[in-house]
């Protein structure tokens, strides 16, 4: 008798556990689908951005330096056309 209310116990508890892996399952299944929601809405909203601001989500530089690198580029370039005009 002792035998089978061991079993019976053991059968209990696999089920509880059962019961828990299925409850973790659906949580899990839950957490899944509210990521894949949250990316598509980041998906739409990288699309909706200006061209400048995806470029500088790209690069791993603050706006700050990008604005100062091209800047610095922008002079270069008129400097440079400047001293080929003057050549001429």
């Amino acid at each position: 008798m002792e035998k089978q209310s061991v079993e019976e116990n053991g059968f209990a508890e696999n089920r509880e556990e059962g019961a828990g892996t299925e409850s973790k399952l659906s949580e899990l299944e839950q957490e899944n689908e509210r990521l894949k929601r949250e990316n598509e809405l980041l998906k739409e909203y990288r699309a909706s951005l200006p061209l400048k601001e995806r470029l500088y989500d790209r690069i791993p530089l603050t706006v700050r330096q990008l604005d100062v690198i091209i800047g610095v580029l922008l002079a270069v370039l008129a400097a440079v056309v400047v001293l080929g005009m003057l050549d001429h």
